[in-house]
């Protein structure tokens, strides 16, 4: 996978108009972590978490402080695997999601958050990831 783009993550975030780049790029990204054997188990926590964000809708400072407590969970799940490429591949969700998540800071920017993480997840299982 490309080295990461934070500029490039951020306009998901930030854009409307980015939409298509967006689902390209969730598309590799979700191809790269079934490569690198990534489990769906393995990013269940803060996927999980973030679902639990998205019912329980934008409450402002509240959910931007929930977001940004993603990146440690990332950071936590990438840092226990025993598995070289896995662990590499979790640093590559991790480093994609905390750029993303730097710029969560309104319920439109939530929203496409969301829905970036969404889609990384289901083309992940769509690549055959488990």
């Amino acid at each position: 996978m490309n080295p990461i783009e934070p500029q490039k993550i951020q306009s998901f975030i930030t854009q409307d108009a980015s939409a298509k780049a967006m689902v390209e790029f969730a598309e590799k990204l979700g191809k790269h972590l079934k490569e690198k054997k990534v489990t769906t188990s393995q990013m269940r926590n803060a996927y999980g978490n973030m679902k639990k964000l998205e019912m329980a809708g934008w409450q402002g400072n509240r959910t931007q402080r929930e977001v940004l407590l993603l990146k440690p969970r990332l950071a936590y799940a990438a840092g226990r695997q025993q598995d070289r490429d896995a662990r590499e591949g979790l640093k590559s969700l991790k480093d994609t999601m905390d750029s993303a998540i730097d710029v969560v800071n309104n319920e439109d920017s939530f929203k496409r958050f969301c829905q970036f993480f969404e889609a990384i997840i289901a083309y992940h299982k769509s690549a055959g990831g488990k």
